[in-house]
């Protein structure tokens, strides 16, 4: 599924304004989530992020837009990653002014590997630093140079993804997703603050780690510490929880905490079915 809906009509396949902001300047924010049956996973979540990393960047588009493009699109035969895009629109390159513009919105839907759920990953510490002060650190913008340079240069060496530092030296992320670390009977993620966007999984496996007997704290780590760490994970909306398997040459137990992985396949279960 592709659908372009720009200045407010929709079509399946239309000409792109190539003054578009998002194209020219990357001025735009998406949303990547996992589809079941034609349900998104955690929908109120993922579209509540969307519009708030959208006004972060000053566009203007709210829940009921992207939930009727939902509703008039997704169909019970349809499974996948679905990717919402939102831009400011095309207007003059450096202009300012763009809240009368409405947004350019794309949805595309690719099939995922669902043998990609729960596979182990290696991670290399990339060279790229993120920038704990930027607005693209903590919302999901169009700008991810960084992260594709830093998957590249893993990839380029037999890593399966980049672990991102901040400027502090902190740990924040891995590209495609937020970290959990396990540092001797402590399981931890980085605070946003320390430059981290706040994923829809992440939230998820907070709210839901009590129920499971898992405590989880929120606590700055240092690049030294990475050297205690018995265990890891990584949480998108895609590949839900993965476990970490190799860091920086170092071998970790490729293992999820207990009762992680059932309750994650029982949130989809049970999503495919409403």
């Amino acid at each position: 599924m592709f659908l372009l809906e720009q200045l407010g009509r929709q079509h399946a396949i239309r000409p792109f304004d190539l003054r578009d902001r998002g194209l020219l300047l990357a001025d735009g924010v998406f949303d990547t989530s996992l589809i079941v049956c034609g349900t998104m996973v955690l929908r109120s979540a993922h579209v509540n992020r969307l519009v708030r990393d959208a006004t972060a960047l000053e566009i203007n588009i709210d829940q009921q837009r992207i939930n009727d493009l939902l509703d008039n699109n997704l169909t019970e035969d349809q499974n996948g990653v679905l990717r919402i895009t939102v831009t400011s629109g095309p207007a003059e390159r450096w202009s300012l002014n763009t809240q009368m513009i409405p947004p350019t919105v794309l949805l595309s839907l690719s099939p995922l590997n669902r043998s990609d759920q729960f596979k182990p990953i290696s991670l290399q510490t990339s060279l790229i630093r993120r920038n704990h002060t930027s607005l693209t650190s903590r919302h999901k913008t169009l700008a991810y140079t960084d992260n594709l340079a830093a998957l590249r240069a893993a990839r380029t060496e037999g890593y399966d993804d980049a672990l991102f530092l901040n400027t502090r030296g902190n740990v924040c992320c891995v590209t495609t997703g937020n970290l959990f670390l396990k540092i001797g009977n402590t399981w931890m993620t980085p605070p946003v603050s320390d430059g981290i966007l706040p994923g829809i999984m992440r939230q998820w496996v907070m709210k839901t780690a009590p129920h499971i007997g898992l405590g989880i704290i929120e606590q700055t780590i240092t690049e030294d510490e990475l050297r205690f760490v018995e265990a890891a994970f990584m949480t998108n909306s895609g590949r839900l929880a993965v476990p970490i398997s190799k860091m920086d040459g170092r071998e970790l137990r490729p293992q999820l905490p207990d009762g992680l992985e059932d309750t994650a396949m029982e949130l989809v279960r049970t999503s495919s079915e409403h």
